[in-house]
């Protein structure tokens, strides 16, 4: 992660608290998801891309990528504009990724369904007809277009997943703004936080199996999913290792923790799916070892560090465009015959080249664009013209003595910079 040098002294040289450990694990988090929906998903999807030489079955890296972001939200969460910041990096990159997904599945689905329409309108029209298929295509609607615009998809059945990787982008949102609401009102302290990370694992647990069963209400759904209850919990854990590393909880406290969550987290999925839940507990390990101990600065990691660091800097832009294109792109391919690897690393390709350009024409020019606007209303200029490359998830520093007593975690946070 980029971070912005200090000094000690006005003659000390600038010295830099970049920790590669974190690029590490964003880079590992992304494309394990990347590799498990091309080998894996894909395959669940559309029956006729199965036969890669292997799969990844393992579901953990979205997981993974939440408990980061909630870790680094801590550390960045006093920052001026810290809130628009976070949306100016996140929002355009998705609404653009939304669009060309919706655009190129329409073109797609046409082609190999064989729909014809009516009115000659592919990009909105209804199809009239088709040829006969054993493994039809959905084809998105308007209507799914505006509800992924919105990120509404998880609060009525109506609406269809333009791309099944989008459900971390409202899970993410609301979390920020209940982040930015608990914030500025001084309501997480050091000695309730106790009681709001265990209410996030039991909570939920409690509302799936009493409420939010299978023949529970239309609206019961609506609200459990939309506000991505099942999922909390991944955030609860990002914090709790955040107030480890900086000295603000036990270690048998957090192992606790972390132990009641994975358990929340099997119970979610009716306990389906436990060697996902085992793997995601592996990579919590990592995170712990990246927050609590020494940087992974070792020889080989060092000459690979730029490899990492950009990769790193592209992770959510490969998140967003990786699936959904690249069942497409392996479904054209399979079409001409290519094979199972041919395809893999067509699609694996696709990923990170997309991926670039999401991030160098969209996320960090748009990023660019509306901070500086946003500042400029205040009479400001940004700290710097230029957006960081780091990923959103990622912040500059991640030390921080533990406070005095009493003292706020919102406060502490803010003083950690």
């Amino acid at each position: 992660m980029t971070t912005t040098p200090t000094a000690t002294t006005s003659e000390a040289p600038k010295r830099s608290t970049r920790r590669i450990s974190w690029d590490i694990l964003r880079v590992f988090a992304v494309f394990a998801v990347v590799v498990e929906h091309i080998t894996h998903q894909s395959q669940i999807n559309h029956p006729e891309l199965a036969g890669y030489p292997f799969a990844l079955p393992l579901q953990f890296g979205a997981s993974s990528m939440l408990v980061i972001s909630a870790f680094f939200v801590c550390v960045t969460i006093g920052r001026r504009r810290w809130l628009w910041n976070r949306l100016a990096r996140l929002v355009p990159a998705y609404l653009v990724a939304v669009l060309a997904t919706y655009v190129i599945s329409r073109i797609a689905v046409t082609v190999f369904n064989g729909h014809t329409y009516a009115d000659g309108s592919w990009l909105f029209g209804i199809p009239v007809s088709g040829v006969p298929t054993p493994y039809p295509w959905y084809l998105p609607t308007a209507h799914d277009l505006l509800g992924n615009l919105l990120m509404i998809q998880a609060w009525s059945p109506s609406f269809h997943w333009i791309d099944a990787s989008y459900w971390t982008l409202p899970v993410q949102i609301i979390a920020f703004a209940c982040a930015a609401f608990l914030f500025g009102r001084r309501w997480l302290t050091a000695r309730n936080a106790p009681v709001w990370l265990w209410s996030l694992v039991i909570v939920p647990v409690v509302l799936r199996f009493t409420l939010r069963t299978d023949d529970a209400p239309q609206w019961i759904k609506s609200v459990f999913d939309g506000l991505a209850l099942h999922r909390v919990h991944l955030f609860g854990v990002g914090i709790a290792i955040w107030l480890w590393s900086t000295g603000r909880m036990r270690g048998w406290h957090l192992g606790l923790y972390i132990a009641a969550a994975l358990v929340a987290q099997d119970a979610h999925a009716y306990f389906a799916d436990t060697p996902s839940t085992i793997a995601f507990g592996v990579v919590l390990l990592l995170v712990c070892a990246a927050a609590g101990g020494p940087d992974w600065d070792i020889a080989i990691v060092r000459r690979m560090a730029p490899a990492i660091t950009w990769l790193a800097g592209i992770s959510f832009g490969v998140y967003l465009v990786h699936q959904e294109l690249g069942f497409i792109l392996a479904r054209s391919l399979l079409d001409i015959g290519a094979t199972p690897l041919e395809r893999f690393a067509a699609s694996f390709t696709l990923a990170v080249v997309l991926g670039w350009l999401l991030t160098k024409l969209v996320e960090r020019p748009a990023h660019r664009l509306l901070t500086q606007s946003q500042a400029g209303r205040f009479g400001r200029s940004p700290a710097s013209p230029v957006p960081s490359p780091r990923p959103i998830s990622q912040a500059s520093t991640v030390g921080a003595g533990p406070p005095t007593s009493g003292e706020s975690l919102a406060a502490a946070s803010s003083q950690s910079r």
